[in-house]
């Protein structure tokens, strides 16, 4: 094979290898993650706390946890892409 085409299942392999680790890690640290948020969202609360007047624009929130539905495609987008890498290796 040409040099190319080497580089372009490298890419695809870190790609989809980078996608399905990244949202099962994701998915791996729900809970915690949702026990951090609570823990941010009592201190905001808390009288006399130096952040109790920063507000927050509607568009820059961020979620307490990854969404299942989403963090599933990713990785198993992912996962095909890693699959499609072994397949394609193996057929050279």
């Amino acid at each position: 094979m040409d040099f190319y085409s080497d580089v372009l299942r490298n890419i695809v392999l870190a790609l989809g290898a980078a996608l399905f680790f990244g949202n099962s890690m994701a998915l791996y640290h729900r809970r915690r993650d949702a026990d951090q948020a609570v823990r941010r969202t009592v201190a905001k609360a808390r009288p006399g706390s130096p952040v109790r007047g920063y507000r927050r624009d509607a568009t820059l929130t961020d979620r307490p946890q990854a969404p299942i539905g989403r963090s599933l495609l990713y990785a198993g987008i992912g996962l095909l892409m890693v699959v499609w890498w072994i397949g394609s290796v193996a057929a050279t």
